[in-house]
């Protein structure tokens, strides 16, 4: 999408050019004033002209101005831009580390600085610096430059990023960009001779320059506040009596300004504000039309890179609900969407990054369908068209981040805080706990005497945004610390983590020790902070496997037993510490770390895996590839020696499987095996075949046996891409692994290749072989309380099915898939439902599943499969091995009145299945007379699993697209449902013989055609 701004061109004339214009036409005219100080636009002229020669005389190619805010300070400016040279304005109130990094990387020859200022001015002291002279005075410059070389090419001026995304980046701007700009803010507004423009933008922005600039161009006054006038109390006050007509702000800094103006006197002098460098507020377009209801509001929009602003827009009255928009481009400015990031194209721009060529590159783009050569700037700001062509923008795609497989934009999250009538001003951020995983946090200033309670606000937002954007934590302020530029300090912001956790206890009771634990189980589960004592479960994603996590810890920690059905249940901290509060301690002695004998039996999980998956011999199907990214420069040796450590931590990795005479299955131990790791060179092909050279391999691969005689059980090969990268082919079988321990093997792999000692990886209490002998002991003594629940399940006979043959092909059993991401809308209605019924998300999914599957057997009783951890001790939450439990959800159509009434009753089936994994599938099976297939699942050929993708794989997941597994497939229909990143997708998986792309393509469409039907539109 390409808008461009049907305005003429306006003049290119320097910058200095039309300064000196104004003061042709009006030289007794005031230029600059400041505390009745004041000097005209001659004055001005000629001292600009006497300081500039004497840098011209100096040499000095880049001269930094630095000082207090003042006459001298404006002249200094000019006079640099004038001489030519290149100017970099140094703010003196920033940090002296930061000063001299300006310093440095701008390549500063020459320092200027007001005379208070000059012993800060260079914080290194390796630059000649001196004085800005005043007014009238010789200029007596010195004649040094910087060693090393002829000047640098004098014109322009460097600014800096604010740094409010990262680092912040030296920018080399034009002045004929800044002369463009100005010229058309003069003309577009009438800005002229009689108004009184207010300055004051800190020294180190670039929209310095547009304050000082946009009057001297028009013949207007340059108003300098000074003493108590620059404070916030005192600069509403100071714009009122000094008959201030334009300004330019951040709406944080007048939202600031406005809270403070406790002598609230309306003012009609002030005639054009101008908001811009954040999202501008309905509230705060209100707020400031009732001190100054004379002034129209502009709202500008422009990264420094594309000079100034680029777009602008006059707010409506009233104002639009929520962020304004930024609305048209400038004359010679276009705008394109690309993926909904906004990109900017005019001549006018700045010529990219200091010293950084790359970054300009990747930032610039440049198109062979553009034949003037300009190029187009990302800005990295998220947008769209409104309904009458305005540019709305809705956060930034750097600022971006993912929570629970969620994207989330904070600035939008704020911009919904910003719009509840009690609450001033608030921002919203990203933060981490110290385990690594995110949170949204939201400090707020309530504009009420007696504040506004977190847990209301919460309630407030949750009716209005999707569960998963509704902030962790909300944090009540006084006020938001606001940054040199005006904006928001998120630096500054108190760490809602840090002390004690708020609103953990009843201050009638005093600490309570128990909700303490219960609360920090919370926190390590759902990424909430510990403070959030009314996080629900649900609105923070939880899954079944989230509360088996849960259950696990709150019995580790508490000593108390609480059921996983529990959980959904009570679904907040506070709740869940009642519970547990009347709950008796449960003894759970600890699983013995006993001898490490040599040969053992099978735990139930590899039982029950042998017997479902291979009950006459190993198949291909026990594979479990995967492709893991390594550091860049990753060699094999490093390779191999990170497998020998985790190989050494974990017994099940060096696990074989022999008969022994009676013809059972023994399972042996290696103390140390010889680890060998393979490797593919893919630099001499060219790159774009690579990916396909890797399915080769990973297909190959799926499909060649892994020997489970002898050990290792496993292969590695180390794929070489070139320029460093590389990938790890690695394959073990899943007797001796399971899916979680995949997620262990990546985390310890990645530790160890960074750097990290084995001392450093979590601790093992036990060892897989100490799982084995106690589960033959009779473990938790549970199992026959779990069979009569599965004996009450199957109380009726049940009748596998199974899908008829319909294509002829010479692998039946080969697996094909169709990958489809879920609409983002539907996402959300999907979410929206689950909270609003106390459900989890994969719950809905699952009904829709089942519903579809009914139609597509033509049952109305069904079986579905699905995996649970089989995790249900503490002892084993960091151990590779066989783990996985397979349970089965039974549903006869009809038994439900609506669909919110069928996913509730397949989420409380789901629950107690997982609270009973560990009876066995292939013991049900046994139960009920489900006899052995070596093709084809028993009991039941229907499966579906929720899995959670490394964030990196978020692109896989976002095109729909149909593949050949490579490998064969037991089932006949598995559905599974992937999270990466921000995007959720659906697969189908079948039988080649049983289905082709065109079946799965229509099954697609019926399974989204029913979550349509039933999930209400918002």
């Amino acid at each position: 999408m390409n808008l461009a701004s049907p305005a003429p061109s306006t003049s290119a004339t320097p910058l200095v050019d039309l300064v000196r214009a104004a003061a042709d036409r009006r030289p007794r005219a005031i230029a600059v004033e400041q505390a009745g100080h004041q000097v005209t636009y001659r004055q001005l002229t000629e001292a600009v002209d006497q300081l500039a020669l004497r840098l011209r005389e100096s040499g000095a190619g880049t001269v930094a101005v630095t000082g207090e805010r003042g006459i001298p300070l404006v002249v200094a400016v000019i006079a640099v831009l004038a001489a030519p040279a290149k100017l970099v304005t140094v703010d003196p109130q920033l940090p002296a580390s930061r000063r001299a990094a300006m310093l440095d990387r701008a390549g500063v020859d020459l320092v200027l600085a007001t005379e208070a200022y000059a012993r800060y001015a260079d914080p290194e002291g390796k630059l000649p610096v001196h004085n800005i002279p005043q007014m009238g005075e010789e200029a007596g410059l010195l004649s040094v430059v910087r060693p090393g070389g002829p000047p640098k090419k004098a014109g322009g001026y460097v600014f800096f990023t604010s740094g409010t995304t990262g680092s912040p980046k030296a920018i080399a701007g034009r002045q004929l960009s800044v002369a463009h700009f100005v010229s058309w803010q003069r003309d577009a507004f009438d800005i002229a001779s009689g108004d009184r423009f207010a300055q004051v933008t800190g020294l180190s922005f670039d929209v310095f320059l547009r304050d000082l600039f946009t009057p001297l161009v028009s013949g207007a006054t340059v108003c300098l506040p000074s003493g108590l006038a620059t404070g916030w109390q005192g600069l509403l006050d100071w714009l009122r009596h000094e008959d201030i007509t334009v300004v330019h702000t951040v709406p944080s800094l007048a939202a600031r300004w406005l809270a403070t103006d406790v002598s609230f006197e309306a003012a009609d002098r002030l005639r054009l504000t101008f908001f811009a460098g954040e999202p501008l507020s309905a509230r705060v377009v209100s707020q400031w039309r009732e001190h100054f209801p004379g002034s129209r509001v502009v709202n500008l929009y422009g990264p420094t890179e594309t000079t100034l602003a680029k777009f602008w827009h006059e707010v409506d009255t009233p104002p639009v609900p929520g962020s304004q928009p930024v609305g048209r481009p400038l004359p010679d400015t276009e705008l394109r969407l690309v993926d909904d990031e906004v990109w900017i194209r005019t001549p006018y721009r700045t010529d990219g990054y200091v010293d950084d060529p790359a970054e300009t590159a990747r930032r610039f783009v440049h198109s062979d369908a553009e034949p003037d050569g300009h190029p187009w700037y990302r800005t990295g700001d998220l947008g769209s068209l409104d309904e009458r062509g305005l540019l709305r923008l809705r956060g930034r795609s750097d600022l971006q981040i993912k929570i629970n497989g969620n994207r989330i934009e904070p600035e939008g999250v704020t911009a919904q805080l910003r719009c509840h009538p009690l609450v001033r001003d608030a921002v919203v951020t990203a933060r981490r706990r110290p385990d690594g995983a995110l949170y949204l946090a939201a400090h707020y200033v309530a504009g009420t005497p007696t504040g506004l309670s977190p847990v209301v606000l919460r309630s407030w937002l949750a009716d209005r945004l999707p569960a998963a954007h509704v902030p962790s934590v909300l944090v009540p302020m006084d006020t938001l610390p606001l940054g040199a530029n005006g904006k928001v300090d998120r630096t500054a912001l108190p760490d809602p983590l840090a002390g004690e956790p708020a609103e953990v206890c009843d201050p009638q009771v005093g600490p309570d020790p128990l909700h303490d634990l219960v609360a920090a189980s919370f926190e390590a589960v759902l990424r909430c902070p510990r403070g959030a004592v009314d996080a629900d479960f649900f609105e923070y994603g939880g899954t079944s496997l989230d509360a088996a996590d849960l259950s696990i810890r709150l019995l580790r920690s508490t000593g108390r037993q609480l059921e996983m059905h529990e959980i959904y249940e009570l679904r907040t901290a506070r709740h869940v510490t009642e519970r547990l509060r009347s709950r008796p301690m449960k003894e759970q002695p600890p699983i013995p770390h006993g001898l490490q004998l040599a040969v053992t039996g099978l735990a139930p999980q590899q039982q029950r895996y042998r017997r479902v998956f291979l009950p006459f011999g190993n198949r291909s199907w026990a594979n479990m590839p995967a492709l893991i990214v390594l550091p860049d420069h990753t060699e094999a040796d490093a390779v191999r020696e990170a497998l020998t450590e985790i190989v050494k931590r974990h017994d099940s990795l060096r696990a074989w499987f022999e008969e022994d005479s009676a013809g059972e299955v023994r399972q042996y131990f290696a103390e140390e095996i010889d680890i060998r790791v393979a490797t593919v060179e893919l630099e001499t092909f060219p790159i774009h075949q690579h990916d396909a050279h890797v399915e080769r391999l990973w297909i190959s691969e799926a499909n060649t046996l892994l020997p489970d005689t002898r050990p290792p059980l496993f292969r590695a090969c180390l794929v070489r891409h070139g320029l460093g990268r590389s990938t790890l082919l690695w394959n073990v079988h899943h007797m001796v692994s399971d899916g979680f321990s995949q997620q262990l093997f990546r985390q310890e792999l990645s530790a160890l290749l960074n750097g990290a000692a084995a001392s450093d990886l979590p601790g093992l209490p036990i060892s897989y072989r100490d799982y084995i002998a106690w589960c033959a002991t009779g473990g938790s003594g549970t199992l026959s309380a779990q069979r009569a629940y599965w004996q009450q399940v199957f109380s009726e006979p049940y009748d596998r099915v199974l899908l008829p043959t319909r294509h002829a092909c010479a692998e039946p059993a080969r697996g094909i898939a169709y990958q489809f991401p879920i609409e983002e809308k539907l996402n959300a209605r999907a979410e929206r439902f689950a909270r609003d019924h106390g459900l989890t998300v994969f719950s809905v999914f699952l009904a829709a599943y089942f519903l579809l599957a009914h139609s597509l057997y033509g049952t109305d009783d069904l079986v579905v499969v699905t995996p649970a951890a089989g995790r249900t001790r503490p002892e084993v939450q960091n151990l590779i091995g066989n783990f996985i439990s397979l349970v089965a959800i039974r549903h006869r159509a009809g038994e439900e009145t609506s669909f919110a009434d069928l996913a509730g009753l397949l989420q409380r089936r789901a629950i107690r299945a997982m609270e009973n994994q560990d009876y066995q599938y292939d013991q049900v099976m046994a139960d009920v007379g489900a006899a052995p297939d070596d093709d084809r699942f028993p009991l039941t050929t229907v499966c579906i699993s929720l899995m959670d993708l490394p964030p990196e794989q978020e692109e896989q997941l976002q095109l729909p697209r149909c593949r050949d597994l490579g490998c064969d497939v037991k089932f006949d229909l598995l559905g599974y449902l992937r999270h990466a990143g921000g995007t959720t997708a659906f697969d189908l998986h079948s039988r080649r013989s049983l289905m082709d792309e065109e079946d799965l393509r229509d099954l697609k469409a019926r399974f989204v055609q029913i979550l349509d039907t039933h999930l209400p539109h918002a």
